[in-house]
């Protein structure tokens, strides 16, 4: 690695040393690659530890191709030793597809798990991640990781009442950049309540989904900027979406009608990109729901009345409610 604050990826596949150099650049980041393939993980941890400090670390999942114990061929395994070589810096497993859907438990251990074959959304965001965790680090209260996130005004006390405890104290610890990204990205940018995706704001709007791309510049106000925000993956906040339209839409009995009313008229939406529900067919679907309680079962768009609670899911106060076709 040229100089701290680069990325430092693990791995024991070279071939993905070429992915990593078009990582950096891309990225324009230094990017240091490793490669265990062969090698003993326990040698190369301890010359690792000599390697300035990383802004960030990724690590293969799966480590098999070493000579190592069995014990070392997990990357999460290994996540313990970054954390208490570099403490408050990232760790990020990276695994394929047909790995992930075996992985369980070790995912919470990592500060997020990529799929490889979706790693190519990463590519700008990984850069924003070593920016935002060096922004915690200096978070003094509260107010500062509210500040963080650029959180409405009238968000605010809501947003608090979510946070666990660990995020609401702590703030001189080293691992609290850890606690606070992993909050973030699994509950606040992960779940829609607080922050809508694409999809949400197009069933927010009354549009299609597949359709969205088109209308989006009508809700740019409402975009999310703060910390960690992931531009091939961006968010709205749900708050201000509801200000964006009704201030736009001119009609005197704006706020007696649905946002999805509402936004079609503000958005200008055709007949033909106006959403309608899965199971009804009808206009104007309110939620987004499972289609049944199979692993494999897709996400439509829906009315609340044609939906019912998912029987999995347990209901998350301040977010939207996860549901399936009734």
């Amino acid at each position: 690695m040229k100089r701290s604050g680069g990325i430092l990826w693990i791995d024991d596949n070279p071939d993905r040393r070429k992915r990593a150099r078009q990582l950096g650049s891309d990225a324009r980041i230094d990017v240091a690659f490793v490669s265990l393939k062969g090698k003993d993980v326990e040698q190369e941890l301890l010359h690792i530890r000599r390697s300035p400090k990383p802004g960030l670390v990724i690590i293969d999942h799966v480590l098999n191709d070493t000579k190592s114990a069995e014990w070392a061929r997990l990357g999460s395994t290994l996540v313990g030793f970054f954390r208490e070589t570099w403490p408050g810096r990232p760790v990020f497993g990276i695994t394929a597809a047909k790995n992930l859907k075996d992985v369980d438990v070790e995912t919470y251990v990592y500060d997020e798990l990529i799929d490889y074959t979706e790693f190519g959304m990463y590519t700008g965001y990984l850069p924003l991640v070593i920016e935002g965790f060096n922004k915690c680090a200096g978070v003094k209260d509260v107010e500062g990781w509210l500040s963080l996130l650029k959180c409405p005004q009238e968000e605010a006390e809501r947003v608090k009442s979510c946070l666990p405890h660990d995020v609401k104290t702590g703030f001189d610890k080293p691992g609290y950049p850890n606690r606070a990204y992993r909050w973030f990205r699994r509950k606040c940018y992960g779940l829609p309540g607080f922050l809508y995706d694409k999809n949400w704001v197009a069933t927010f709007a009354g549009i299609k989904r597949q359709a969205i791309a088109k209308y989006l510049k009508h809700f740019e106000g409402a975009q999310y900027t703060g910390i960690f925000n992931n531009p091939e993956d961006p968010r709205w906040w749900k708050a201000e979406l509801y200000k964006s339209i009704y201030a736009k839409c001119k009609a005197a009995d704006a706020t007696c009608r649905s946002t999805q009313n509402v936004g079609n008229v503000v958005a200008k939406v055709t007949d033909s990109d106006r959403s309608e529900c899965y199971k009804c067919h009808e206009a104007w679907p309110e939620t987004i729901a499972y289609t049944d309680d199979s692993e494999n079962a897709a996400l439509k768009q829906m009315h609340l009345r044609c939906t019912v609670a998912h029987p999995r899911y347990r209901y998350e106060p301040m977010f939207e409610e996860i549901r399936m076709m009734a």
